[in-house]
């Protein structure tokens, strides 16, 4: 009996954590310490034979400096991220807003994945600003 439960709270556990996504969804996500009023916005979702669910997203209210033109950022228009490190990250659902043009970031994002040289994310959000902080920047031609 005890078997047959914990099975059963397994498979509640991850029906739960696994969440259908749609565009306009806002939702909060496990921040950096210094972002907790940050959240994301669904952009887009799609699927691909070879990276499953991908989820574009926005992210607001971060804290990041350029480290091109040492300006601050505090919004990204678009990220990409595979279903299940999205799911690793979201907290609360917040509610829906009108979705903002994201086409320049995805039109990006889409040509490079085109041509295979991108993909989707599979860390969590946090994870992934975190490593864009390191990350090494070039700046865009007629930017």
């Amino acid at each position: 009996m005890k078997t047959v439960l914990f099975a059963f709270l397994i498979f509640i556990s991850a029906n739960v954590m696994s969440q259908e996504y749609a565009p306009g969804q806002t939702w909060e996500y496990k921040t950096r310490d210094t972002e907790k009023s940050s959240k994301l916005t669904i952009l887009k979702v799609e699927k691909y034979d070879d990276l499953g669910e991908v989820i574009h997203i926005r992210i607001d209210q971060v804290k990041m400096i350029n480290p091109i033109k040492g300006n601050e950022i505090t919004d990204i228009p678009h990220l990409p991220f595979k279903k299940k490190a999205l799911d690793s990250s979201i907290t609360k659902f917040k509610g829906m807003e009108t979705v903002p043009d994201f086409q320049e970031g995805y039109d990006t994002w889409k040509a490079a994945y085109d041509e295979g040289q991108a993909g989707a994310f599979e860390t969590t959000v946090k994870e992934t600003l975190e490593a864009l902080l390191g990350a090494e920047w070039i700046e865009k031609e007629g930017a």
